[in-house]
């Protein structure tokens, strides 16, 4: 069981196990929307921060579990229908993949909610000022013309698209990056021992190790190789 506590009143909800998924009735999903709204519009951050819902751990700890899995469980496919309808998510603590929304990060947004004084936050990891151009990697005349000489550092790709397995042209996408003066960095999660991006002169090379490498799709991390 998992608690969640507003101004002095707690709400108790299911933590979803081996059973069929719970969304019996909408007491959980009210409870949580009455405190983002106390939160949106409470004046003293303080006490914003003590009525903001608050995750225990797993087995009772006074500080929340850290979810390190990538995928979520999901018992019945009907559920999974609600999910991708969007009538079902993580307001009602039911999640699908960490690229959507992760259970940790999202009590730190609902928790930096709350001390900024706003309806919502996100937490991302560093984007360190970047701009970026996205671009169709199949026209080789586009992405030429996007790379500003001197201001470009990245030309950023995938080797073979997911989920469109669109394959790019390494060779000309490298000839192209030199000449403007570009890092070349090369996305090869999906042509894993197909393509070797760095015997065609690409400088760094990526691979999420979520995918082939874990099997178990129940991580989320990745690796990369700088060549010189």
């Amino acid at each position: 069981m998992s608690e969640t506590q507003s101004r002095g009143h707690v709400f108790v909800g299911k933590k979803r196990g081996t059973g069929a998924d719970d969304f019996d009735g909408d007491t959980v999903f009210v409870a949580k929307k009455s405190m983002l709204n106390s939160m949106a519009t409470e004046n003293d951050p303080a006490t914003a921060l003590a009525s903001a819902r608050h995750e225990f751990g797993e087995h009772g700890g006074v500080n929340m579990s850290i979810e390190a899995s990538a995928t979520f469980t999901v018992m019945e496919p009907k559920t999974m229908c609600r999910m991708f309808a969007g009538e079902l998510g993580p307001d009602r603590d039911f999640f699908i993949y960490r690229r959507h929304f992760n259970p940790t990060v999202l009590n730190i947004g609902r928790l930096m909610a709350a001390l900024k004084g706003t309806e919502a936050a996100y937490c991302t990891a560093s984007a360190c000022n970047i701009t970026t151009t996205f671009m169709d990697i199949g026209d080789l005349e586009a992405v030429k013309n996007a790379i500003v000489e001197g201001k470009t550092k990245v030309l950023y790709f995938e080797s073979m698209s997911n989920p469109t397995l669109t394959v790019a042209n390494i060779p000309e996408l490298s000839r192209i990056g030199f000449e403007k003066g570009t890092t070349m960095v090369v996305d090869n999660t999906f042509a894993l021992m197909v393509l070797y991006p760095a015997r065609l002169d690409a400088n760094v090379v990526l691979h999420s190790i979520s995918k082939f490498i874990n099997c178990g799709v129940d991580v989320i991390t990745g690796s990369f190789v700088i060549f010189p």
